[in-house]
């Protein structure tokens, strides 16, 4: 069993469809560097699209990190919003809400488990969709502060600290001295 309180991450996308894996390649690259206080309250779930199955299970005390490519916004912009934010349309569109738009999965999720979803969406402002294209320039030049984006919301979401190493790993931080 996971600890409490989880935050289950949805990854959405593609890797094959050019910046419509970017929250793909942020989260490979992101989650081995979490300290493992951090990892240890993490679930993660790779999808293609978000989908109402993905957050209708969500325990009461669990909250959901939502990471996507969007378009609607220039390319290499970084989009964080309150997930209880995106009960209307909002400005940007998630790349991977092909079945339903966001707004409406987070609706029907809610519904369902008689209780809103808490979370943060943090999506990136992506240039090239088509299949088989490699992933933007402006993409790859934002990749860091999108990672940085979701670190921050992790570190916020679980109330750990955040402390880098010469890496630039998130890891604990130190114990309090005892007196």
């Amino acid at each position: 069993m996971l600890p409490s309180p989880t935050i289950r991450i949805v990854v959405c996308g593609n890797a094959d469809g050019g910046d419509d894996g970017v929250a793909l390649s942020a989260a490979a690259t992101l989650l081995p560097t979490l300290s493992a206080r951090i990892g240890a309250t993490l679930e993660v779930r790779r999808r293609p699209e978000l989908r109402v199955e993905d957050l209708v299970d969500l325990r009461s005390d669990e909250r959901c990190l939502i990471i996507d490519a969007v378009s609607g916004v220039d390319p290499g912009e970084i989009v964080v919003v309150p997930l209880e934010d995106l009960t209307a349309r909002p400005e940007f569109l998630p790349r991977s809400s092909h079945e339903l738009p966001i707004e409406l999965v987070l609706a029907l999720a809610g519904i369902i488990r008689e209780q809103p979803i808490e979370g943060v969406f943090v999506g990136l402002g992506g240039h090239r969709f088509g299949y088989g294209t490699p992933i933007s320039r402006a993409v790859r030049a934002a990749m860091p502060a999108f990672r940085n984006a979701i670190a921050d919301q992790l570190t916020r979401l679980t109330g750990a600290g955040t402390t880098k190493d010469s890496r630039g790993c998130v890891v604990d931080p130190p114990e309090p001295a005892r007196v």
